[in-house]
């Protein structure tokens, strides 16, 4: 009786997920497919929480239209080509994949899918070694947000140094760091800018030990840009209590903070350099359905196309006050008008 019963709830089981698989592929019948392959994890509270969020938009605003699922793939790379390429031979509509490490991988899928879309965010696509008429490369001016929360951070700062706490040195990390230091700079000639490398994305207790070092040595504000290692600068900046600050990055982090009860913080969170790929992801979602989305080529996304964006919480309200935001407002208009020429790394 007891195998009787055991052979019955595998036959449910199956049966159900049966079911949700017929359900899943009704669901994305007549729809465009669209997968979004993530080289990490979700719960970043930055980066790929925001590409996350950018399925959700596309979900909300054209989910008549679009069938959309994220693919973790973990921290492990040794694994991303053979995961990625399974993926791939799915038969998705558009595939969605970006940062500098999955360059290779996303040339190997536009190959040998020519008939899928693709979408690589996050790095500069050389067209010229790698010419895809299917891949649209998109492209995030970091360093014009980070010029402004650079500012932010000389206008906190009560030592006169401020440090940056970078993932791996490569081309995007370091744009940001050059808008930083530049933002830094133009409201303080004299402020000295620390640049350190964690050489990792994913291990906070890294993040927490290496900005604590920096706190320790007189940088009372930490721009962290290292995904799940940076969570750890939070760790760091309440453990050194008043009078030391972070920045956030890539989501509204300060925001998050506050809204699950991480009171001490969020009031350390300055404001964050939102790299907004939820909304470069829910444009493209149009732009590909108007027949507009620019295949074969790079596009800029910066601050005047919402491409990137500084936050303002309350705690950026009672840190800073209304007159320096309204001159970092200031900036961000000179910016998007060109009287400010903000430094690149590319």
């Amino acid at each position: 009786m007891k195998k009787l019963i055991a052979v019955l709830m595998v036959l449910v089981m199956v049966l159900s997920f049966a079911g949700c698989a017929q359900e899943t592929a009704e669901e994305s019948a007549d729809k465009i497919r669209l997968v979004y392959i993530v080289n990490g994890t979700l719960g970043d509270k930055s980066f790929f929480d925001s590409g996350k969020e950018g399925l959700d938009k596309i979900n909300e605003q054209y989910g008549d239209q679009f069938y959309t699922e994220v693919r973790e793939m973990s921290y492990d790379s040794s694994v991303w080509e053979a995961s990625a390429m399974d993926i791939a031979s799915e038969g998705w509509d558009i595939i969605v994949l970006g940062t500098w490490d999955m360059l290779a991988i996303a040339d190997k899928i536009a190959t040998e899918y020519p008939d899928t879309k693709v979408w690589f965010f996050d790095e500069t696509w050389d067209f010229e070694a790698m010419p895809h008429d299917n891949l649209y490369g998109m492209l995030f001016a970091q360093n014009e947000g980070s010029y402004l929360v650079g500012m932010a951070a000389a206008k906190a700062s009560k030592t006169g140094k401020v440090a940056f706490m970078g993932g791996y040195e490569n081309t995007v990390l370091k744009d940001f760091a050059i808008g930083y230091e530049q933002g830094a700079k133009a409201v303080n000639p004299d402020i000295e800018v620390n640049v350190s490398w964690t050489q990792s994305f994913d291990d906070s207790s890294i993040g927490k030990d290496i900005a604590l070092g920096l706190y320790q040595q007189g940088y009372d504000v930490v721009f962290s840009c290292c995904g799940n290692c940076g969570l750890g600068a939070f760790d760091a900046v309440v453990e050194m209590g008043e009078g030391y600050y972070v920045i956030g990055v890539d989501g509204n982090q300060g925001e998050y903070w506050a809204s699950i009860g991480e009171d001490a913080k969020a009031a350390a969170t300055i404001t964050s350099m939102q790299k907004n790929v939820n909304n470069a992801f829910l444009r493209a979602a149009g732009l590909h359905l108007e027949g507009k989305a620019p295949y074969g080529e790079n596009e800029k996304l910066g601050l005047a196309l919402g491409g990137v964006s500084f936050s303002v919480t309350d705690a950026t309200n009672t840190i800073l006050g209304a007159d320096v935001i309204a001159e970092i407002e200031k900036a961000q208009e000179d910016i998007i008008g060109g009287a400010i020429a903000v430094d690149t790394a590319f």
